[in-house]
């Protein structure tokens, strides 16, 4: 069963969620390909990082050679962590926490398609195009600065959360129907080490 607590108040401390948003408008100008992941997201770990990267600036800053790697204090229920971000000129890509110990990483949060997603569901994708019917992985309301928001395994994973956001006026602390859940999109996605 998926228990928010259990994840650790790091993912839920975690903030700069950035919303994808969408133009119903087409233009005649021609669209620009893709762009080439700078690292790509996986079970196992998202480019160098795994279950065994230690959580320290320096280490985390030679994995991520040519971006800005910063170290930065969250706050959550009164208390103070460090948090280790990851970005392209100014645009954030990851949000790293460390575990309780701040030894080892606990959990990287996913902000941009600038990390590909193995799994190819990018940050964007509509909760029915990552779910059919009937297939839809266990799901839980996120609470604290994730409220509001909805948080499913990604198919056939256990290590890996999608955090879907749209509009819903129903109760806090309630995942909506699945008639409601069909039109949310994946605003990012959360990796954590396997077996932890």
């Amino acid at each position: 069963m998926l228990n928010l607590r259990a994840m650790g108040w790091m993912i839920l401390a975690t903030s700069s969620l950035f919303g994808v948003t969408a133009c119903n408008e087409q233009s005649n100008t021609p669209t620009t390909p893709p762009v080439k992941p700078v690292e790509v997201l996986s079970a196992d770990g998202i480019g160098p990082i795994n279950g065994d990267t230690p959580f320290n600036l320096h280490d985390i800053t030679m994995a991520f050679q040519g971006l800005n790697v910063a170290q930065r204090t969250n706050y959550a229920e009164g208390k103070e962590y460090p948090v280790i971000t990851v970005s392209k000129d100014l645009k954030p890509l990851l949000t790293i926490n460390p575990d309780a110990k701040q030894a080892k990483v606990f959990s990287v949060m996913v902000h941009d398609n600038l990390i590909g997603n193995r799994l190819g569901h990018p940050i964007g994708s509509k909760f029915t195009d990552v779910y059919t019917f009937g297939a839809t992985e266990e799901c839980a309301a996120g609470s604290e600065e994730l409220s509001g928001k909805v948080l499913c395994y990604a198919p056939k994973t256990g290590n890996l959360l999608y955090l879907f956001g749209g509009t819903w006026n129903g109760p806090d602390g309630s995942v909506p129907p699945k008639d409601v859940l069909a039109k949310w999109q994946m605003e990012a996605i959360i990796w954590k080490p396997p077996g932890k």
